[in-house]
């Protein structure tokens, strides 16, 4: 397995180097998330005669975009799952905290974190509404442009 923490990288070049354009490129979103809830990035259609059983959600354009250039991004990381389980990671307060409290060494798992709510969102309908409603996809944006600037800073 390929893991960051068992090699000796310097996690302040892989953040200025390797994921920087990809940040920088998803860093004009944190601004869109800032105060979304869900019912901001999607609602649900019911179709055009009325009522239907069967709901699906229709979401904001601006969400749509942001997983679409996510996904395509070094910043996926699609056996996020797995760094769920390294970092004993399952409820929403522990993610939360993963976050907050997340080092450079921690670079990948806020890649997973991120991961999971936009590529999980393709096939799961409510998780990228969650990923809005619960700050996720502001808090690791904002974690990941702190890491870049700290790093970039010029001495």
């Amino acid at each position: 397995m390929n893991d960051l923490m068992s090699t000796n990288i310097n996690y302040g070049e892989l953040i200025t180097v390797k994921y920087a354009a990809d940040i920088m490129k998803l860093s004009k979103y944190i601004r869109y998330f800032e105060n979304k809830k869900g019912s901001d990035v999607a609602s649900d259609y019911d179709g055009k005669q009325g009522t239907s059983k069967l709901k699906f959600p229709v979401f904001d354009s601006t969400l749509l975009t942001f997983t679409k250039e996510a996904a395509e991004t070094s910043l996926m990381d699609p056996n996020y799952i797995y760094k769920y389980r390294k970092y004993r990671i399952m409820t929403e307060a522990e993610e939360k905290a993963a976050i907050r409290n997340a080092k450079d060494k921690d670079i990948d798992l806020l890649r997973a974190i991120l991961s999971r709510y936009v590529l999980e969102g393709r096939y799961k309908t409510g998780t990228w509404k969650e990923g809005a409603e619960r700050g996720i996809f502001h808090d690791v944006l904002a974690k990941l442009v702190e890491m870049y600037e700290f790093h970039n800073i010029k001495h």
